[in-house]
């Protein structure tokens, strides 16, 4: 079945300003720091201009895609409306009793849990994210993916600006924050720097807030642009991967390179990477490396690996809380949890577990993961685009505990925009000599200005 508007010959004027709108929102989706209301913190930018539009989708013609986008955001609706009733009510039956060594949103008052505040709130944040999911995945075609792009491309040089500014002047040069978490107001960006060897460096979050936030918005798709071949983007993001000194993107980093030369067969690398480990043990031998060398290795690996580090205690710490309070509740809330929003943890995996119990866990992870199952035309496509999915899941269940960023929601739809993109076949041959040398069948994207890796060539 056809999903989005990129089925139809975009029928009216409405429908090309909807298409066209969502293809803008792309440019802000990765700006969570900056709120238009300060005192609402959920007013981004992507938020305010996504509920603008979900009030205008009623009086816009958009053929068939409009009933699919109503039809299933009902049965989303249907869907958190049963987990919140569950849970509410064995909550209420039950007599939930809430404990102070939890994370909860809202600490306030640890007696009501029937229908906390926090529960509102962020089934809300919720309810934007599916909403924009949406919107990409019906009112959408294939040109959304250079938008997308260039939202990262903003999002990267902001965070180089920063990086720079600081190595330059010790300053904190984020003149965009201005939004605020919690009871206490705390700022939601962190400033967060180390030192190397002597030098002072700032690890890279731009407008994402945190370094590990910058890892979830970016990683899926720095993966996916090996497929689409773009290598300015490609190379950016890694850029700014690599500096947010980030021990999740290095493992996701190692990760994916090694199922990317299995795939590609490229096993020669590995006589470069033993050359690169040679060159790197005697440099470390260097008194002008050595400290600086160790200094990355003890902040990167040894202090969050094992659990030296201030930030692997305290994840550490919140996951086996977690994990015990969820094994001491009754049956009943240990499968439908004590309630969407109540509490926060460091991770996604123990904040789901609780909130919304085995019965959550196992939608959320279908919801995420089942676009592995779709048929994308092009296969180094389908396998970058596949893979994201899978690292950010990972990533968002070990070390995220946050689902209303629009990046998450934006990347799954993607998969329903990349289905629909039109390929053709063609041969391709390298010639040296005059002699074939090999020929290979290629798939060929009716894409203006994507191009797919290797002998996939943009028209």
């Amino acid at each position: 079945m056809e999903n989005s508007l990129q089925s139809y010959a975009l029928p009216s004027a409405s429908a090309s300003f909807v298409n066209k709108y969502t293809n803008v929102l792309m440019l802000f989706f990765p700006i969570t720091t900056f709120v238009l209301a300060p005192s609402v913190p959920g007013s981004t930018i992507i938020n305010v201009l996504s509920a603008l539009l979900f009030g205008l989708i009623p009086f816009c013609s958009l053929g068939g895609a409009k009933g699919r986008f109503y039809t299933e955001l009902a049965y989303f609706f249907g869907v958190i409306l049963l987990l919140s009733f569950c849970s509410q009510f064995i909550n209420l039956v039950l007599n939930l009793k809430l404990v102070n060594t939890i994370l909860l949103n809202n600490k306030k008052n640890l007696t009501k849990t029937f229908y906390r505040p926090s529960h509102i709130t962020q089934s809300i944040t919720l309810i934007v994210g599916f909403i924009i999911y949406a919107y990409v995945k019906y009112f959408s075609t294939e040109k959304i993916i250079n938008y997308i792009y260039w939202g990262l491309r903003l999002l990267c040089i902001y965070g180089l600006y920063e990086f720079l500014l600081y190595m330059l002047t010790g300053q904190n040069g984020d003149f965009v924050v201005n939004r605020t978490f919690g009871e206490g107001e705390k700022s939601a960006s962190l400033f967060q720097t180390l030192s190397l060897g002597g030098i002072g460096m700032m690890r890279i979050k731009s407008y994402t807030g945190e370094p590990s936030m910058f890892v979830f918005t970016v990683f899926p798709f720095w993966v996916l642009t090996f497929g689409l071949n773009r290598k300015f983007d490609q190379l950016l993001m890694l850029g700014c991967l690599i500096l947010t000194f980030s021990t999740t993107a290095y493992m996701c980093m190692i990760l994916f390179y090694s199922c990317w030369i299995i795939y590609k067969r490229n096993f020669t690398i590995f006589y470069y990477i033993s050359i690169l480990i040679i060159v790197f043990c005697l440099v470390l031998q260097l008194n002008a490396f050595k400290h600086l060398l160790d200094s990355m290795y003890n902040f990167i690996f040894v202090g969050k690996l094992g659990g030296e580090s201030s930030s692997s205690q305290q994840r550490s710490g919140a996951f086996t809380e977690h994990l015990f309070y969820w094994s001491t509740l009754n049956p009943l809330n240990q499968a439908f949890g004590i309630g969407f929003g109540y509490v926060r943890s460091t991770d996604f995996f123990s904040t789901l577990i609780v909130n919304n119990g085995l019965v959550g866990l196992i939608v959320f992870t279908w919801f995420t993961l089942k676009n592995i199952g779709l048929k994308i035309a092009s296969p180094i496509i389908s396998l970058c685009y596949k893979l994201g999915l899978v690292f950010v899941y990972l990533i968002m269940m070990a070390s995220v505990p946050e689902f209303g960023y629009p990046s998450l929601w934006i990347y799954i739809a993607l998969g329903f925009v990349i289905k629909h993109m039109k390929f053709e076949t063609v041969n391709t041959s390298e010639i040296v000599n005059n002699n074939v040398l090999s020929e290979n069948i290629g798939m060929k994207p009716v894409l203006t200005g994507i191009a797919p890796a290797g002998k996939q060539i943009a028209r």
